[in-house]
């Protein structure tokens, strides 16, 4: 099978006859609808990181000593609350989490307890106070923006600046004349993804041709919720469905033990960022060049060529976690819909399937939405084994 990679063009509007006008326009309007989101995520970023504070603060006692009183104590106000010497910060429920895990406490249900009724509330508050009591000191890197305490981390987690990498990631991706398409921020994650305005054309033999806008996807956590991390994206023009591929950066904040003072390890930071934001370009380049594409584009009529059973595929993505029961249910309803304009058409392959997955990652929230586009990428590995 032949792959098409049409020419470059700067505008959308001036691309050449033959291609699919409607689609080209559809991706167009889709781009300027979502750049008052981009725009947000960017200020968000940016307003955010002028209020972030960074604290190394002791956690539990010294089980060696007579004087078990913890530096760090809890207690329940309309939310509840770390008390430290800098003062009293409202706990996330990431912090919670992170929290529990120090403490040997289940995170989920003391997750639940900080969101719920004033009692149990309370009751966070003083499970938290005990487990402090009679856990052993550590040092953790408490981060908060204003009087939030969103990450609870290791003394050795590597701090980056992330408005310099993701700066980096779209100057990269802007280079290789692709556009911001899409970005989203909520209290501890960022994505952003990019994509060429040019589509390449896909000839499949049991699904006919796809149309598909190539680019890449970044996303980091400055809270430990997620590593930093580099994805090609694929976005189908027929229908606006996203999909990532494998990971080409894992990159976990872990390094050498944080100073007592932060201010002595600001020339650490400096450094670990600038190494960050080389090896982020670097990466955007390789996701972006014509042998990457390529290779994108022949996974997709591999994939094309896999037939599977739905009912049993769908049950076996319920059964590991990956969908839950009612998601498998509204995926089976879009394949059997079959609608060209959620791109299942033609016959019942691995690709009909991840198709039929972000069909309906389109409707969810952005980190549901997200995490669809993984799962649904994470199908296509196996076109590397067959």
């Amino acid at each position: 099978m032949e792959v098409t990679v049409m020419p470059n063009a700067a505008p959308v509007q001036s691309m050449q006859q033959g291609l699919n006008q409607v689609v080209i326009n559809r991706v167009q309007r889709m781009i300027e609808d979502r750049q008052q989101g981009v725009m947000e995520t960017i200020a968000r970023l940016l307003e955010e990181g002028k209020i972030a504070q960074d604290f190394i603060a002791p956690i539990g006692v010294n089980l060696r000593s007579k004087d078990r009183q913890p530096v760090i104590s809890f207690q329940a106000q309309e939310r509840v609350q770390m008390n430290m010497p800098e003062g009293n910060f409202s706990l996330h429920g990431n912090a919670i989490s992170q929290i529990s895990e120090k403490m040997n406490i289940p995170a989920k249900y003391l997750r639940e307890l900080s969101a719920g009724d004033a009692w149990q509330k309370q009751l966070c508050a003083t499970i938290l106070n005990e487990h402090s009591g009679w856990t052993g000191r550590t040092r953790v890197l408490v981060r908060a923006v204003g009087m939030e305490v969103r990450g609870v981390l290791s003394d050795s987690y590597r701090r980056l600046n992330s408005v310099d990498i993701l700066t980096a990631f779209i100057r990269e991706a802007g280079n290789r004349g692709a556009v911001v398409s899409d970005a989203y921020m909520n209290d501890t994650k960022v994505w952003c993804e990019t994509i060429l305005p040019t589509p390449v054309e896909i000839p499949t033999r049991k699904n006919g041709t796809v149309i598909i806008f190539a680019g890449a996807r970044f996303s980091t956590s400055d809270y430990g919720n997620g590593s930093v991390d580099m994805r090609s994206f694929l976005l189908n023009g027929a229908c606006l469905n996203g999909m990532v591929r494998e990971s080409v950066m894992r990159q976990v904040h872990l390094g050498g033990r944080l100073p007592d003072s932060l201010s002595l390890s600001q020339r650490t930071y400096e450094l670990d960022t600038k190494t960050t934001v080389s090896a982020v370009t670097d990466l955007t380049r390789g996701l972006y060049s014509r042998d990457t594409i390529m290779q994108k584009a022949i996974e997709i009529q591999g994939a094309s060529e896999i037939d599977v059973d739905f009912d049993k595929e769908l049950k076996t993505l319920v059964q590991h976690g990956s969908l839950l029961k009612n998601e498998g249910r509204e995926v089976e309803k879009l394949l059997m819909n079959n609608n060209p304009d959620d791109g299942v058409t033609g016959g019942a392959t691995l690709w009909k399937l991840a198709q039929g997955i972000t069909a309906f990652a389109r409707v969810q929230e952005p980190e549901r939405s997200r995490e669809l586009h993984e799962i649904s990428g994470q199908l296509m590995n196996r076109v590397k084994a067959n």
